[in-house]
């Protein structure tokens, strides 16, 4: 499972949306925003801090971008301020892939707007910095 799989997965254990690792269903999906559902929540990477070779940690960027339903701003920035609410400050928990989850940072004091689509849906970007335990190959 890869790292955006099991923040997918754990947003939808939060009670904040569905995740159907297909990617044929629900309103979490992974990189692309799809043209439907209206309301939707997508996962990418950004650029994080650079990993030591030798600490089993990691501190990847994981952007929330949440969109909304046409003409709707406050319920799509009311649907990321509660995504922000449950992951900003989580941790030492494990992941539903069983990664262990040291902690989860938002990178801002709350969501970014980022604009409205061709479709009028208002979007926001929720960044998390988190810190992951991962003790895997060279690093064991």
């Amino acid at each position: 499972m890869t790292i955006l799989e099991e923040v997918a997965a754990l947003l939808e254990e939060l009670g904040l949306g569905n995740y159907e690792s297909g990617g044929t269903g629900g309103d979490i999906f992974l990189l692309a925003m799809p043209a439907t559902p209206d309301a939707a929540l997508v996962l990418s990477r950004l650029p994080g801090a650079e990993s030591d070779a030798r600490l089993p940690y990691d501190e990847p960027v994981v952007q929330i971008r949440v969109r909304g339903t046409p003409k709707n701003a406050v319920a799509a920035e009311a649907k990321a301020q509660a995504v922000y609410d449950a992951v900003h400050g989580l941790g030492n928990r494990r992941l539903p892939g069983n990664t262990w989850l040291v902690s989860s940072v938002g990178t801002q004091a709350g969501p970014v707007y980022v604009g409205r689509d061709a479709g009028d849906r208002d979007e926001w970007s929720v960044a998390l910095r988190m810190e992951l335990h991962r003790p895997v190959g060279n690093r064991a």
